[in-house]
């Protein structure tokens, strides 16, 4: 519900649809030819015990249209747009690539250090061994700024993977350690790449990044970051 509630751009010919584990395949093959739609993908999801199929609409009905029908299949438990989600690129700049001697107090350029008050906030926690899930673009986990500090990597995506600076900035903003203090900087990094570079930005979409936060739950993220 929250992913829906955001609103992004929508691909034009698909949807996501919840069923129940319990459905047949059979119920599920019925259901798919009666809505006149082809299946791209689908996963079990441990968060909600259902399963999410992606679907294409191969003819030009839109997708408001397929959708509205879907909602009054008692099969269906949820029907929504696949949309589209971009990274926000005012969040984060791109982190020199020099090995530094490690510090404690971070850079003097950082002055949101202050701001946020981050020498006294670790003084009383640093993060230490706190998983936190980052769903973002493709993560350079051999940054020094980042060193040791990704743990697993998860791929949301089909398409070749590759580090990409909003994903590795995110995940500096939180965890680096080197030149520049991040916010946690003794926090485990879960790196999860469910945007793919477009344009300047890159983009994501529903799918990708529910099947993101169901491996970072499945993995024991303690915290996950989502900044689209």
């Amino acid at each position: 519900d929250t992913i829906a509630e955001i609103r992004g751009t929508e691909l034009p010919d698909e949807v996501v649809i919840e069923l129940a584990n319990s459905v047949s395949p059979q119920t599920i093959e019925a259901l798919q030819r009666r809505f006149r739609l082809e299946r791209l993908a689908q996963q079990s999801f441990q968060l909600t015990g259902t399963t999410f199929y992606r679907w294409r609409i191969p003819d030009r009905r839109s997708v408001a249209t397929v959708v509205r029908a879907l909602e009054t299949d008692a099969v269906v438990a949820s029907a929504q747009p696949n949309y589209l989600f971009m990274i926000q690129q005012n969040e984060a700049k791109t982190i020199e690539r020099k090995i530094p001697e490690p510090k404690t107090e971070g850079d003097p350029a950082q002055y949101e250090l202050a701001k946020l008050r981050l020498p006294q906030a670790h003084a009383l926690a640093s993060g230490d061994r706190i998983l936190v899930a980052v769903i973002d673009s493709g993560i350079d986990a051999s940054h020094p700024e980042l060193a040791g500090a990704v743990m697993q990597s998860y791929d949301a995506l089909d398409t070749p993977a590759v580090p990409h600076k909003h994903g590795t900035a995110i995940a500096g903003l939180i965890a680096a350690h080197g030149k520049l203090l991040g916010s946690a900087p003794r926090a485990q990094i879960l790196a999860i790449r469910a945007f793919d570079p477009a344009g300047t930005g890159a983009e994501g979409n529903t799918f990708s990044i529910l099947k993101s936060l169901d491996w970072a739950a499945a993995n024991g993220a303690r915290v996950i970051n989502m900044s689209f």
